[in-house]
């Protein structure tokens, strides 16, 4: 790798776009603020034997000096960037900037190295007398522990002592590693001590084995107003004793510090010249690599610089960041018209430095700045000078708008501004919409008119969305070679195929017949295609149909074990549907039996008959195969999920698990080929013969896969089902043996498979999703709790107190609203100084948040997000400080009506809904004297989704409104219903009814919907004996019309179920 490039032809059209280092700038800046430092500084006369107040006095006069300057320069930088029509210039002035203030830092710090060195010396006595004092204790609870076990150990029968034997054997464990690493520690300390006493570093030997340097945009100096400020440190800890590299290490931490204060919060990594960078290599952490390679130094050494830029480069996995870098580019989301992220979307800034990032790491050459990138791809002829410049072009206008994007409610909303109609939530940084566009218009002169703007603007974009493409296209269209145990395969990276497969070189080229006459190699390339997502070429498909002769069943029971291992690395894989797909793709013509043949087949046979096997059409969209292709490639998307969701969930995963669930989705479907059997049921004794004779003998996976296969369905039904809260959790729970990893995975199991089934589905997973994050929060409370309660004990508990957390929200909503009809003060303030002054005084330190939170929403002006955000803030900052009780008195004149509502309509409605939609049906549902009241209730697009409905003195009513909605061509797709009784008698319903649509787009008018209920009256049931000419599998029932449902009666102007 070269890390000493330069401008490799002199292309004038760039210079207008390069980042001209001038350290006397630097210079000029650092010596001014160190002069106003010092200034501050000598008047205070702080005795420097008092080691901790000499450094918070030091560290408090950095922090207001440097805040004061950063801030007086950025609005200057600022203000200037209105005035010019190169925004590259501001892109340098505020890199500037920054690098004068990190130059002021370090040698700010300099000064504090002393004083740094004797605050280390103390804290690392103090640590050691600490862990010293702590081992011996550490050493004699091991002794007790142990002791403990023995006693119990000569008892082995008894299952209670069993259980504590296993909870004194994770005491022992733990005690073993907490006193292994103290001794570790100690003997570190011991070689420490002295030498960080002896240590003495002067500034020029600090500056040697020691690098400060700038990553990412900032590294490229191109640092925008929305760029986070990237810094790197290194040590080249070989070269310094283990004394003076925690002194520098204590002395980094201190810069960082000293920034921090200052109000330069800053995004940094800290690396050792010889530490184990092999981390970096993972798909998540690999983007770390170009930022490194990228850097641009700041202070201290260059040659350690490049010396771990040469580490870095040496461990840049080429393909893996290639095709990394490849699905990135081809998942950014398209811009509208009017709106995008300047960022991310396609066409914006990161879709033209993906390619680069690439040509980077094919020419092995990575300049710190843009403009050298793009001479370079000039040279190499993958663009010409003109497309060089257009891309200069319209990086110039990007970083125009995202600097404007990112200063534009706090530098130039103003009067003006609101005068013109504009709205300061409107204003993202990153984002350029209709209400940027304006206010970048009113207050920069580059643009004539709207129309002007809008070409250009769009014009940039094509530019950047076009030739990025060209650039990616012309430096994927090559080939390379890889290498494995017995056979090389040639991968065209454009196409992302392999097109060849040859015997090692220096070997005979032979048929890949006689390449693969060996299983375990054959899985070994299936391996490497669900690692990469490549495809193998359409000549090799056919090629490779000869295998499916050769691995014949005595081939495969020869090797067996070797069969089994390479299955596990493939289906760990993240495209093992990939390789899945291929080897199902792979068959032979249709033989005499009408039976396809396919390579998947050689391995599990029963394969063979998903192929194109059509069930279940009403509900399933594509075959069985393509299905089941379809959900394990899911399940790889919903694992991803998981991870970057519930991280502290996908921790409890091992590879055995992940395993298993990849397992149980590819046979979750396989019982359908016997069309006679339950194929749930089936499904399992197939699996776990096919893994048998592939090898697997594991009786763990067996009992996890069947699990999977058989209730692969039944958490989505239970996410359906009227019994939601109680009975369904329940359920789950057993199910799952109560067992985390087993909920996790049935659920990972079921939402693959449903997602899979049809496009509609895959739009449909709210309910299913929302089960699973109860389920999750239910269970974490069980796990936590040490009460030894029943589960629907525990489970009824939770929801009760979910309940009473949803009326206390409820009530507060209520109040909310009433203050922005009258106001915050009369409604809320004063009411709680007289019912609770204590607090009152608790509410004063959030009074001014609130006071905001009141106007913005009293404004008026927030989309209906914004709204609910603000809402839910409001709702939170009262809940902390008041009590139920107090809420409940400032709330008294709506109790009779809450009091009713809660109990009266079905939990099912209450616990899935937000308190802003209890509010709303409170008012709706308070005039019982009407026959029929109803609401529609529609999802978060605005759909319809549920209808709640009261009735009363109406005969049949469960049929009539069953009539009703059949009319409207509404199913019911599930339903609760509660029987009111009142004291006076009289007898009412109220209704939760989950509905959808069969057909048109009609309105349903709650009103229309009342009368129906009132006047149409239901024919009459004609019961008719049914009889089947096969076995239905299930029973019809005849339930006496208004007899089902909880039964909720009034006493005494209270309501109880």
């Amino acid at each position: 790798m070269d890390t000493n490039f330069s401008p490799i032809e002199n292309y004038p059209f760039l210079s207008p776009f390069i980042f001209n280092e001038d350290p006397g700038i630097i210079e000029k800046h650092k010596i001014s603020i160190l002069k106003r430092l010092d200034n501050v500084w000598r008047p205070l006369k702080i005795d420097a034997c008092q080691t901790h107040e000499y450094l918070a006095a030091r560290e408090n006069v950095f922090a207001t000096v440097v805040a004061e300057h950063f801030e007086k320069q950025y609005q200057i930088i600022v203000k200037k960037s209105l005035s010019t029509n190169n925004s590259f210039e501001t892109l340098s002035q505020n890199t500037r900037l920054l690098d004068s203030i990190i130059h002021t830092a370090f040698e700010y710090a300099f000064e504090d190295l002393p004083i740094l060195k004797e605050r280390i010396n103390e804290e690392l006595k103090k640590e050691y007398r600490f862990k010293k004092k702590s081992l011996p204790k550490n050493q004699q609870k091991h002794e007790l522990n142990r002791k403990q076990i023995e006693k119990i150990e000569s008892n082995p029968e008894d299952p209670e002592q069993r259980q504590l034997l296993k909870y004194y054997n994770s005491i022992d464990a733990d005690l073993n590693r907490e006193i292994s690493s103290l001794t570790e520690r100690l003997e570190s300390l011991n070689e420490q001590m002295p030498l960080a006493q002896q240590a003495e570093l002067k500034r020029d030997f600090l500056l040697k084995h020691f690098v400060i340097f700038a990553r990412g945009g900032y590294g490229r100096a191109e640092l925008s107003f929305a760029s986070d400020r990237d810094l790197g440190y290194c040590l080249d800890t070989q070269q310094l004793s283990s004394g003076e590299a925690e002194i520098c290490r204590q002395f980094i931490i201190h810069i960082e510090h000293l920034l921090r204060i200052a109000g330069i919060e800053t995004a940094h990594q800290y690396f050792e010249l010889d530490e184990d960078l092999s981390r970096f290599k993972d798909p998540g952490s690999i983007h770390t690599i170009p930022a490194i390679l990228e850097s641009r130094v700041l202070l201290g050494s260059n040659n350690l610089a490049n010396a771990l830029k040469r580490r870095f480069f040496q461990i840049l996995p080429y393909e893996t960041f290639v095709l990394s870098q490849i699905r990135d580019y081809h998942n950014r989301t398209v811009p509208g018209l009017s709106q995008m992220n300047i960022k991310e979307d396609q066409g914006g800034l990161r879709s033209l430095q993906i390619p680069l990032w690439l040509a980077a790491a094919t020419f092995g050459v990575f300049p710190n700045q843009t403009a050298d990138m793009l001479a370079l791809l000039i040279q190499k002829r993958i663009i010409s000078p003109r497309q060089g410049f257009k891309l200069c072009q319209a990086l110039e206008f990007l970083y125009d708008l995202r600097n404007f994007s990112a200063v534009a409610a706090k530098f130039h909303f103003d009067d003006h501004a609101r005068e013109s109609g504009l709205s300061e939530k409107d204003l993202q940084i990153n984002i350029i919409n209709d209400a940027t566009e304006r206010l970048y218009l009113l207050k920069k002169k580059r643009f004539e008119s709207i129309d002007v703007f809008d070409r250009y603007r769009l014009q940039m974009v094509n530019h950047i969305q076009y030739l990025s493409e060209a650039i990616l296209q012309r430096l994927l269209d090559r080939t390379i070679v890889r290498t494995f145990s017995n056979f090389q395969v040639v991968v065209n990276l454009g196409k992302r195929q392999i097109v060849e497969i040859n015997a090692l070189e220096g070997l005979p080229q032979v048929p890949i017949s006689l390449i693969f006459n060996d299983p375990p190699a054959l899985l070994e390339l299936f391996e490497y295609v669900g690692q990469s997502e490549y495809d193998l070429s359409f000549d090799l498909k056919d090629e490779m149909a000869d295998l499916i002769k050769i691995l014949t069943p005595d081939v495969i029971e020869i090797h067996r074990p070797q069969i089994a291992e390479r299955f596990s690395k493939l289906m760990l894989t993240p495209f093992a549907a990939n390789a899945w797909r291929i080897m199902l793709e792979i068959c032979e013509p249709i033989n005499a039996e009408n039976q396809p043949r396919t390579l998947m087949g050689c391995f599990i046979p029963e394969t063979n008959k998903m192929r194109f096997l059509l069930r279940n059409l009403a509900y399933h969209q594509h075959p069985v195969c393509t299905h089941t292709i379809n959900a394990l490639d899911r399940t790889q998307k919903e694992l991803d999920r998981l991870k970057k969701d519930y991280q502290e969930l996908y921790q409890y995963l091992e590879p055995k698990h992940i395993l298993a669930l990849k397992w149980g989705i590819l046979f979750h479907d396989v019982g359908k080929i016997d069309p006679q059997t339950d194929h749930e049921v089936s499904g399992t004794s197939i699996a776990v013969k096919a893994l048998e004779r592939i090898g697997y003998d594991d009786q763990e996976l067996f009992t996890l896969v069947s699990l999977l296969i058989v209730h692969h369905t039944t958490v989505v039904q239970l996410s359906r089902t009227s019994a939601y809260f109680d009975q369904a959790l329940q359920s789950f729970f057993e199910i799952a043996d109560r067992n985390l990893i087993n909920v996790i995975l049935l659920f990972l199991c079921n939402i693959s498979d449903y997602i899979s089934v049809s496009d509609s589905n895959a739009h449909s997973t709210r309910s299913l999703r929302t089960f699973f994050e109860e389920t999750y929060r239910v269970f974490a409370e069980m796990r936590s709790s040490q009460k030894q309660e029943d589960s629907m004990d525990f489970i009824q508990t939770y929801l009760d107190i979910k309940k009473t957390d949803l009326e206390s929200d409820t009530r507060i909503y209520l109040l909310i609203n009433r203050s922005l009809r009258e106001n915050l003060v009369s409604v809320l303030l004063t009411p709680l100084e007289r019912i609770n002054q204590k607090e009152r005084k608790l509410l004063e330190k959030s009074e001014a948040e609130l006071q905001v939170l009141w106007r913005d929403l009293k404004l008026g002006s927030l989309d209906e997000h914004g709204t609910d955000q603000t809402t839910d803030k409001f709702i939170r900052t009262i809940r902390q400080s008041l009590s139920n009780e107090t809420l409940v008195a400032l709330t008294e004149l709506y109790s009779p009506l809450i009091n009713w509502f809660f109990a009266s309509f079905p939990n099912r409605f209450l616990l899935s809904s937000p308190p802003g939609m209890v509010a709303e049906n409170l008012t709706i549902f308070n005039k019982l004297e009407r026959p029929a009241i109803v609401n529609v209730i529609t999802n978060a697009h605005g759909r319809l989704n549920a209808l709640l409905i009261y009735v009363h003195d109406l005969p049949q009513i469960h049929s009539r409104i069953a009539y009703t909605l059949n009319l409207k061509h509404l199913n019911i797709e599930s339903a609760k219903i509660n029987q009111i009784k009142f004291a006076s008698g009289q007898i009412a319903f109220c209704y939760y009814l989950k509905i959808s649509k069969r057909e048109g787009e009609n309105v349903i008018l709650p009103l229309e919907l009342e009368t129906s209920i009132r006047r149409n009256t239901p024919p009459a049931l004609k019961i008719k004996p049914q009889t089947f000419l096969y076995n239905t599998k299930f029973q019809l029932e005849y339930l006496q019309d208004d007899k089902k449902g909880y039964m909720v009666k009034e006493t005494n102007n209270a309501s109880s179920a």
